[in-house]
């Protein structure tokens, strides 16, 4: 038994070589069609690519404001009583969550009348002039106006998700923010518009909260007769007097602009060397199989027609 063992080794090491052999003759024999097959492959793709608009990533980096800008001697005093305070950790989650809100795009779109025609009526980037151009069949750019139904914001905000990318790096208390457009401009503004009018809508929502919390405080306190309740309130009214100078001192309530956004010079996308160096290679390895099927499969027919 070993020595047939032996023997049946020997032969398949023997015909290994030769089936190399046999499969790089066939592929030599076929190479003009695996060529052909790969070119093709590659210039439907560079013909592809080249149709692609270069889409520009504008992006913007801030930190979280702890204290607020601009803090004086009042909010040292208060944050030295040990009134509660929001912190970077609370505050850098709540902007990027308010940013990806629908609540928010909705509000965006509504004060920036510029944002929704930019993110859904853009049709390509005027280089020279540094215009963006829109569709004349669906928006008429110099009045301002949809010439077809206006985007409902529920269908926009998935476009709006798609091009806009922001994380929060918790233990550096940074946010980073950035855009993709056709248009470098607009990418750089868009980025700024979200910036600022995310902070704008989380100071109006906490300043006119505060105002609200501080007319029943103070309403209340009179009422109340055990001490303990209203030392408790009188503290309450400390923390929303806090959060009051907050929301009115310094350009931002949130954020403190790091770097702030730019006009790219560079395309960020399409890579259209990649797309068509990988369609290429698609192309070529599709070209093997074709002429390795194209060869054995009459001869795995042939038994099968002859039973």
């Amino acid at each position: 038994m070993t020595d047939i063992e032996n023997t049946n080794s020997n032969s398949d090491l023997q015909d290994a070589p030769l089936e190399l052999k046999e499969l790089f003759s066939i592929l030599w024999k076929g190479k003009i069609l695996i060529i052909v097959i790969a070119a093709v492959f590659f210039v439907v793709a560079a013909i592809y690519a080249l149709s692609l608009p270069n889409l520009y990533r504008s992006s913007a980096s801030m930190s979280v404001i702890n204290m607020g800008a601009g803090a004086n001697t009042i909010t040292t005093q208060i944050s030295f009583s040990g009134l509660s305070v929001q912190e970077k950790g609370v505050k850098g989650p709540r902007y990027v969550n308010t940013v990806r809100s629908r609540a928010f795009f909705k509000h965006l779109i509504e004060v920036d009348e510029d944002f929704l025609p930019a993110l859904m009526a853009a049709k390509r980037y005027h280089k020279e002039s540094e215009k963006l151009i829109y569709n004349s069949d669906v928006y008429d750019a110099v009045n301002k106006k949809w010439l077809v139904e206006k985007p409902h914001y529920l269908d926009a905000y998935d476009f709006y998700r798609g091009k806009v990318t922001i994380v929060y790096h918790q233990e550096r208390s940074i946010i980073d923010i950035s855009i993709e457009h056709i248009s470098p401009v607009a990418a750089r503004d868009m980025v700024e518009s979200i910036m600022y009018k995310a902070d704008q809508m989380l100071r109006d929502f906490d300043l006119e909260a505060s105002s609200e919390a501080l007319a029943y405080l103070t309403t209340a306190i009179p009422k109340q007769q055990q001490l303990a309740l209203r030392s408790a309130m009188n503290d309450m009214i400390m923390n929303q007097l806090e959060t009051q100078m907050m929301t009115k001192i310094g350009p931002t309530y949130i954020i403190q602009v790091v770097d702030p956004p730019f006009v790219p010079l560079y395309r960020f996308a399409p890579n259209r060397t990649f797309i068509s160096l990988s369609a290429g290679v698609v192309g070529l390895i599709f070209g093997i199989i074709f002429i390795l099927m194209r060869h054995f499969l009459p001869t795995l027919r042939k038994p099968a027609s002859g039973s």
